[in-house]
């Protein structure tokens, strides 16, 4: 009888050990299965980001798809003077990436760690590098890797550099453009003269 109990307590806390793993792992797979833009979307915030550089033949040939990009991003409300600064700071960064590496070493030391880091062109995805506040006259602005969708791509683009983004996190988080059509983007787009 007392054996028969035991049995039964074991058998219960194996029930319960496999109920539990069982529930875990459907968790996880539903949040793994959940897709990235569902994520972003409900954890982010619309941001501006400009477009410092890109894979030029993506720029080119419509029919890639998606490639790579660097772009600059704030989390400060979008304004045509804040989308004329940060073209201005993302062309002073692509200048750092083209220049010869025996110039870097004369520039001053957070220009120098600016090009180091600017030079490591292979995509990362959620990387994220604050720019030294040296460089944006104080303004907070991150250089971040950016998968860009060709679909997603306003046709201003080429002109303005101009990227509505969803953004989570501030230091470390995920990107996405949004589509062109979307009501936040449009918004975005709007305050900075971009339509």
């Amino acid at each position: 009888m007392f054996l028969l109990a035991e049995f039964s307590l074991v058998g219960t806390g194996i029930v319960v050990l496999v109920t539990v793993l069982c529930i875990s792992y459907a968790s996880f797979e539903a949040y793994r299965k959940k897709t990235p833009e569902r994520r972003i979307r409900e954890n982010g915030q619309p941001v501006l980001a400009v477009l410092v550089m890109a894979n030029s033949q993506f720029l080119s040939d419509t029919k890639i798809p998606m490639a790579p990009a660097l772009t600059l991003v704030t989390f400060d409300p979008p304004s045509l003077r804040l989308l004329q600064e940060m073209r201005e700071i993302g062309s002073e960064l692509f200048k750092l990436y083209t220049c010869d590496p025996y110039m870097v070493i004369t520039l001053p030391k957070h220009q120098q760690a600016v090009a180091e880091l600017i030079k490591n062109d292979r995509y990362v995805e959620g990387r994220r590098n604050q720019v030294p506040l040296e460089m944006t006259g104080g303004r907070v602005l991150y250089m971040v890797d950016t998968m860009l969708e060709r679909k997603r791509i306003p046709p201003h683009a080429g002109h303005t550099r101009a990227l509505a983004c969803m953004v989570t996190g501030t230091d470390q988080g995920e990107i996405m453009v949004l589509p062109y059509e979307d009501e936040l983007a449009q918004r975005i787009y709007q305050s900075v003269g971009a339509v």
